[in-house]
């Protein structure tokens, strides 16, 4: 899994990288030539995209979805541990689910022959961060419900203390 871990940093590393160059070309474009490009706008929302879908995961890895931890003070430390074991299963079948829809928005979008406008790639490549991203978090959340699980400590538990 660690090579997954890395494969999602460098991936959303990249991307935000470019995304802040072709910003800063487009914006250089259009106040100093007073044109810019057609393409960029539609690049840079679609590698947006790719980011927070690929970034859930990451996000589902690390503990840093938003959470709410008010009731969580007052619970024991083996309370906290079955609160975390049901999130994260409760996370893991949501993403799950998530999943299965964003397969079938991916099979409507290629059976309609849909392309983006300023690009012309298919709509299925962007939409196909939905699924791909409920993937990873759907693996990130068991992860942690095996983790919660087997963990003994609370500091192997993300998010718990």
């Amino acid at each position: 899994m660690k090579i997954l871990d890395k494969i999602e940093e460098i991936f959303c590393g990249t991307a935000l990288l470019t995304t802040t160059i072709i910003l800063f070309i487009n914006v250089m474009l259009r106040y100093i030539f007073k044109s810019s490009t057609s393409w960029a706008e539609e690049l840079i929302k679609y590698l947006m995209i790719w980011i927070a879908f690929i970034g859930g995961g990451i996000c589902a890895r690390t503990g840093a979805h938003v959470s709410i931890d008010f009731i969580h003070e007052y619970l024991s430390s083996k309370s906290k541990k079955k609160v975390f074991i049901v999130v994260n299963t409760i996370a893991a079948i949501f993403a799950g689910i998530m999943m299965t829809y964003g397969i079938k928005v991916i099979n409507f979008t290629i059976s309609m022959g849909q392309v983006s406008p300023a690009l012309q790639i298919p709509m299925w490549i962007p939409y196909l961060a939905i699924p791909l991203g409920f993937f990873l978090m759907t693996i990130r959340f068991v992860q942690e419900v095996f983790k919660g699980i087997k963990g003994d400590k609370d500091d192997d538990l993300k998010g718990v203390n």
